[in-house]
């Protein structure tokens, strides 16, 4: 087994077993409450589970690399992780609505390199998206610290 392989294998259980914890906690939720995290985790254990099938036939058919995940993989997917923390950080601070607004907006700009302008509908689109979900299930977005400090 190559060291990529063994890297993916354990990278996939461990998620698996993230959401294997997340779907048992949400067993405790009111059954309206947990049908989203049930879902949700349901998906993303079937989808693991589909990745661990075609990652183990690419390695029986040889056609992955030795070269390993970790390393120059890691490095390239840090700033896109440095933008979800910040996503993270900003419904933390701000709140949900507010902050994936704002993160849209940066992320089109900044990384996707669109105009301001095409950005700026995109952001608007899903605002829209997002509001008009909100009203129409009733949900309630999380609110950031700073708006509970008022």
């Amino acid at each position: 087994m190559t060291r990529r392989l063994a890297e993916e294998i354990i990278f996939i259980l461990l998620i698996a077993l993230i959401s294997l914890v997340a779907l048992i906690q949400s067993f405790e939720f009111p059954f309206m409450a947990r049908l989203m995290p049930q879902v949700v985790t349901a998906a993303i254990i079937v989808l693991l589970v589909i990745e661990l099938m075609v990652l183990i036939r690419a390695a029986m058919n040889k056609k992955m690399k030795g070269e390993p995940v970790i390393g120059a993989k890691l490095m390239k997917a840090l700033p896109y992780m440095m933008w979800m923390m910040s996503l993270y950080i900003g419904i933390a601070i701000i709140g949900f609505l507010p902050a994936a607004i704002v993160f849209n907006f940066l992320f089109c700009l900044l990384v996707g390199k669109m105009r301001w302008w095409v950005a700026m509908l995109a952001t608007l689109i899903l605002a829209s998206a997002l509001f008009g979900f909100g009203e129409a299930f009733n949900l309630r977005w999380p609110e950031g610290y700073f708006l509970l400090l008022e």
